[in-house]
């Protein structure tokens, strides 16, 4: 009796692992394809930052670049995906666009 209530326990506990929700996790600029094809060489910092809001860094020894970095964990999957997007100025005017969200 007492080794078909173990196997009954372990046989449990192996079924509810299937059973755990794994959530997907997104960090950083999350920001709509729309938003991204306005974007143009010779916007204004100002305007740059109204159209897709805050970098995700902006470094005080390179103050002419903006990083933009968006990071999606897929639950289910269990695949990770990074993107990231560096924008410089001169003179507070877009000059250069490397990568893509």
């Amino acid at each position: 009796m007492r080794k078909l209530s173990l196997f009954l326990a372990g046989l449990f506990i192996v079924t509810l692992q299937a059973c755990v929700y794994r959530m997907d996790i997104d960090q950083g600029n999350r920001i709509e394809q729309a938003k991204l094809e306005q974007l143009k060489v010779g916007m204004t910092r100002a305007q740059v930052r109204f159209l897709l809001g805050d970098a995700a860094i902006n470094d005080h020894y390179h103050a002419n670049q903006s990083h933009y970095i968006y990071y999606h964990h897929n639950g289910e999957q269990q695949v990770s995906e990074l993107k990231s997007m560096t924008l410089t100025y001169e003179n507070d005017v877009l000059v250069k666009i490397e990568g893509s969200l």
